[in-house]
């Protein structure tokens, strides 16, 4: 009984102070269990994951189809309007040439 008697005295107050201290600190913090809401984030990510490879997959698809036109386009065949006869010709790509830059001022002293 004795024994007992000395756990107790050991014990009581600190559950006792432990108490009084939760009840303190609700008033400043939430002290319930925090809520883990990790299936809707992640199935959330998982759709937007697939939703952009859609997409980057569209835009590859677009840039090719793009690149087969442009590249396609150089060659287009054009009729002559004098003879009415198709023409194969290339598309002009002459661009006039960009001004000089000019000269860099020199330092006087």
């Amino acid at each position: 009984m004795m024994c007992s008697k000395g756990l107790v005295k050991r014990i009581l107050p600190f559950f006792a102070t432990f108490a009084v201290g939760l009840f303190i600190a609700s008033f400043f913090v939430s002290v319930g269990a925090p809520g883990f809401r990790f299936r809707g984030r992640g199935w959330e990510r998982h759709q937007m994951f697939e939703r952009l490879q859609i997409e980057n997959e569209q835009l590859r698809n677009e840039n090719l189809r793009l690149k087969n036109e442009s590249s396609h386009s150089r060659f287009e065949r054009s009729i002559d309007l004098q003879t009415g006869e198709e023409v194969d010709s290339l598309m002009p790509l002459d661009a006039p040439h960009p001004p000089r830059r000019p000269a860099a001022p020199g330092i006087r002293r």
